[in-house]
C-alpha cells in the first residue's frame, strides 16, 4: 500500500508542479552572425585577393575596416561598424584570429584576410544550402547527403562543398550506401566528383 501512495504522490507532484521552460529569442545577440548580407558598397572588396588587401591594424580607417567589422559581427564577434579600427575592433580581431588558429596580434594581414574571406563565404554559402542544391538537382528521395563541412575553392576561385551521396535503401540493407560524390557550387551547380 505504501508503494502505491509513493507513486501517486510523486506522479501528482510532477503534474502539479509548474515546469519551467527557457524561451529563446531567435533574433538574439547573434542576429548579425546569421545574416549574410554585405552592404553593396563593401562587395567590391571581395574581388581583391587577400594578398592584395591592405594590412589593417588599430588606427586604420576605411571601407576595408568596415568589411572586417561586418565579418566580425557575422562571425559572432560584436563590434561597431564605423570604419574605424579602434580598441573594440582590435580585441575582436584578436579573438577571431585565435578562433582560426592564427597569431592573435590584432593585425589583419594576408592570413587574417584569407580567414575572413572564408568566414564570409561560409556564412553566405552554408553546407545546408549546398545539400539543398544537391537534393533539388538530383531529385531522388532515396539519397542522403553528407559533408565534412570544408569549403573548397577551385582554380577559378569558385567555392564549393564536396558532398557524399548515399542511398537510404542500401544503408537500410546493411551496406555503406555510398553511390557517388558531388561538388556543389555556390551558384547551385552540382558536378559529379571523386572523394576528397
Amino acid at each position: 500500500m505504501k508503494k502505491k501512495w509513493l507513486v501517486t504522490i510523486t506522479a501528482t507532484a510532477l503534474v502539479a508542479s509548474p515546469l519551467s521552460f527557457q524561451i529563446v529569442d531567435a533574433s538574439s545577440e547573434n542576429e548579425s552572425a546569421q545574416t549574410s548580407e554585405l552592404p553593396p558598397e563593401l562587395e567590391p572588396i571581395l574581388n581583391v585577393a587577400p594578398e592584395h588587401q591592405p594590412t589593417l591594424q588599430q588606427g586604420s580607417t576605411g571601407m576595408e575596416v568596415k568589411f572586417v567589422q561586418v565579418t566580425l559581427n557575422q562571425s559572432g564577434f560584436k563590434t561597431e561598424v564605423d570604419g574605424l579600427f579602434g580598441a573594440q575592433t582590435d580585441k575582436q580581431v584578436r579573438q577571431f584570429q585565435s578562433k582560426h588558429g592564427l597569431a592573435a596580434d590584432g593585425i589583419v594581414g594576408v592570413k587574417t584576410w584569407t580567414a575572413m574571406f572564408n568566414e564570409y563565404q561560409e556564412v553566405r554559402f552554408s553546407v545546408e544550402k549546398a545539400i539543398t542544391y544537391a537534393e533539388k538537382s538530383l531529385d531522388n528521395d532515396d539519397l542522403v547527403f553528407s559533408s565534412d563541412g570544408v569549403l573548397h575553392q577551385d582554380s577559378d576561385g569558385k567555392v564549393f562543398y564536396s558532398l557524399k551521396a548515399q542511398s537510404q535503401d542500401l544503408i537500410d540493407g546493411g551496406g555503406t550506401g555510398t553511390v557517388g560524390f558531388y561538388d556543389v557550387y555556390q551558384n547551385g551547380d552540382v558536378v559529379e566528383s571523386t572523394p576528397r
